[in-house]
């Protein structure tokens, strides 16, 4: 159980990064560079760059990344929490 869980953690880790990415390839393509430096400057100080980009790519209607993104961080968190109830402290 802990090895799927893990694999299921770092799968839903590289998703999420993939879709942060495209979000900010969108940000430069639409002219809002600064917004785009911003959110990379803020992931790598302080972790609030990827929510910024989160919430900004559901105001563009970023549609079906943002789904993906969405599931990414709901299926790591239920694997997450899945592991911890499962007994595995």
């Amino acid at each position: 159980m802990e090895i799927l869980s893990g694999v299921v953690n770092v799968a839903a880790g590289i998703g999420s990064l993939v879709c942060f990415i495209i979000v900010l390839i969108h940000f430069f393509q639409s002219d809002q560079t600064g917004l785009g430096i911003a959110c990379i400057v803020l992931f790598f100080v302080c972790g609030i760059g990827a929510l910024i980009a989160f919430v900004k790519g559901w105001m563009d209607g970023l549609g079906t990344v943002m789904y993906v993104w969405t599931a990414c961080i709901l299926v790591g968190l239920l694997s997450g929490f899945a592991f911890r109830v499962g007994g595995a402290f």
